[in-house]
């Protein structure tokens, strides 16, 4: 059985699209600059959902981030892609779905030498739906109150991905 290439939007230093590229070949060494996003889920008594990439992950296995991330497809938008990916990762349907930080981009380099190189709006939802992870996405997940989670990202960086320190420092200062 064939897979399905996964394509990825290249964009230009403004962030105008450029091309596509297939997902597993454009991460590497020399990724090029794409389009990609990140979420943030709550529940509805105000915790944030922490989740643990899975080991099997070619970049960043086994680190503690944010609820989910994805790259949207060509001409795809942005809410049918964070829908996508909450159902794909998580098992779960999305509400509210607000952007908190539209101009996010970064560049990471993994232990591995695999270069994140993403302009990255970051997004904040609710769900009311229990989580039912993906394994070959997520090793675990964890209902935390925001102010844990900052704490715990302040105090043990290492465990967590690099973007989301990144992030979390960013919501502070917004």
């Amino acid at each position: 059985m064939a897979t399905r290439t996964e394509l990825v939007v290249l964009v230009d230093e403004a962030g105008a699209p450029i091309g596509t590229a297939d997902k597993v070949a454009v991460h590497g060494a020399d990724t090029p600059l794409h389009l990609a996003f990140s979420c943030h889920v709550y529940d509805r008594h105000g915790r944030v959902l922490a989740t643990r990439r899975a080991l099997a992950k070619p970049t960043w296995p086994g680190v503690w981030t944010n609820s989910f991330c994805g790259h949207p497809a060509p001409s795809e938008s942005s809410e049918d892609a964070l829908t996508r990916r909450a159902l794909y990762e998580l098992g779960i349907r999305i509400d509210d779905l607000e952007i908190v930080l539209p101009d996010f981009r970064y560049r990471a380099v993994d232990a591995s030498g695999i270069v994140e190189n993403e302009i990255c709006p970051v997004y904040r939802a609710i769900t009311a739906d229990a989580v039912t992870p993906n394994p070959d996405e997520l090793a675990e997940f964890a209902w935390l109150d925001p102010q844990s989670l900052r704490t715990a990202v302040a105090a043990a960086p290492f465990a967590f991905s690099p973007w989301l320190g990144w992030q979390l420092e960013q919501l502070e200062r917004a």
